[in-house]
C-alpha cells in the first residue's frame, strides 16, 4: 500500500480505494442474495485492483458478514431492513469473489474494538483492511472511524454493491464526515437501476465525482484531489 506523510501521528495519503460487499454471495449468480446483473461489473472491478496493486493504492473493503441470530437475518425478510441468510460467518458466500481477493488482509470485526496500528506498520504487513459488518452501515463498525483518525485519505474511491443499499450507506456515511469521494459509476450495481440514477444525480449534487473505471484507472494516485479543485 501506498506511503503516507506523517503529521502529528496521522499519515495523509492521497487516494483510498473503498470496496463495498465484493462477496459472492451479492455478486454471483448462484449467490445466496444475489443481485441479478451484478457479475457484470465483475472485469471493471479486476481493473481496480490491478491498478491497485500497480500504484500501490490503499484499499479498504467492507465485509458483510453474519450469523442467524443477526436483527438483518430473518426467515420472513422484507427486504428492506431484513434479508435471508446470506454472507454467513465463515461460509463461502462470505468470501470476496476474485477480482477483489486480497491474500493478506487486516480483519477487523465490528464486535471488537482493535487496536489501531500505525499506518507505516499496516502498509508492511498488510494489504489491504477489511471492515466486518452485519448490517447496511459499515460505520456501524467502529473501527472504521478509528482508523480515520489515524490514516487521512484525502479522496476516496468507491465501488461495489448494491448501490441502493451498502454503496448508498458508505457514500453517505463518507459526505457525512465530510470526505471527498468518488464513485465508479460502471463498477457499482443495484437492486433497483431507477433508485440507482436517482443517487447518482443526487450524489453529484452534493460534490460526488461520477467516474468510470477506465477514467479512474488513468489517473495517478495524486492526481485525484485535484478533481475537486
Amino acid at each position: 500500500m501506498q506511503p503516507g506523510v506523517t503529521n502529528e501521528n496521522v499519515a495523509v495519503i492521497p487516494v483510498v480505494f473503498f470496496d463495498v460487499d465484493t462477496q459472492r454471495d451479492f455478486i454471483m449468480p448462484d449467490g445466496c442474495l444475489s443481485i441479478k446483473g451484478a457479475d457484470r461489473i465483475e472485469p471493471n472491478l479486476f481493473k481496480l485492483s490491478d491498478y491497485s496493486s500497480t500504484k500501490r493504492v490503499a484499499w479498504f473493503s467492507t465485509m458483510d458478514s453474519h450469523v442467524l441470530d443477526d436483527m438483518e437475518i430473518s426467515s420472513e425478510p422484507d427486504f428492506k431492513t431484513t434479508f435471508p441468510p446470506h454472507c454467513m460467518n465463515a461460509t463461502a458466500g462470505e468470501e470476496r469473489i476474485a477480482a477483489t481477493f486480497h491474500p493478506n488482509p487486516l480483519v477487523l470485526d465490528m464486535r471488537t474494538r482493535s487496536p489501531v496500528e500505525p499506518w507505516p506498520y499496516i502498509q508492511t504487513h498488510f494489504d489491504s483492511i477489511v471492515f466486518k459488518k452485519n448490517n447496511i452501515d459499515v460505520f456501524s463498525n467502529e473501527n472504521l472511524d478509528r482508523v480515520l483518525s489515524c490514516v487521512k485519505p484525502s479522496v476516496f474511491v468507491v465501488f461495489g454493491v448494491a448501490t441502493d443499499f451498502c454503496v448508498k450507506s458508505a457514500v453517505e456515511g463518507l459526505l457525512l464526515r465530510n470526505l471527498k469521494v468518488v464513485l465508479v459509476k460502471d463498477a457499482v450495481y443495484a437492486i433497483d437501476q431507477d433508485v440507482e440514477k436517482f443517487l447518482f444525480n443526487d450524489w453529484e449534487r452534493q460534490g460526488v465525482k461520477l467516474m468510470a473505471t477506465e477514467q479512474v484507472t488513468n489517473l495517478n494516485p495524486h492526481e485525484f484531489e485535484d478533481l475537486f479543485k
